[in-house]
């Protein structure tokens, strides 16, 4: 097995590619909070045993409580991404203003 190439990135493009990847697990969770919830209305709607019913808020539960330790971590990610942006662009301010006198 070969250890695989990861293309020469700048900082800043490095920086956009976590924001994306932030941004599609997003997208991600949303498509996986809506089929969970389609699954309690179809065991609502479709006159599940009790029992059935109970199980599958269970599980669902579950998957909420993942999506939400999920989101604690995206939040630290994004708070971290933002903080090394924002620094990146005041370093590359205070290049420019030195090169300006």
């Amino acid at each position: 097995m070969s250890i695989p190439e990861i293309p020469e990135r700048k900082q800043l493009e490095a920086l956009t590619d976590i924001l994306e990847s932030i941004a599609l697990e997003e997208t991600a969770f949303a498509h996986l909070i809506n089929a969970e919830a389609e699954k309690v209305q179809k065991s609502l709607c479709e006159g599940y045993e009790h029992h059935e019913v109970i199980e599958i808020q269970e599980s669902v539960a579950k998957i909420v409580r993942l999506a939400i330790k999920k989101e604690i971590l995206l939040q630290f990610k994004l708070e971290a991404v933002l903080a090394a942006k924002e620094k990146l662009e005041g370093e590359c301010d205070d290049l420019y203003k030195s090169h300006r006198r």
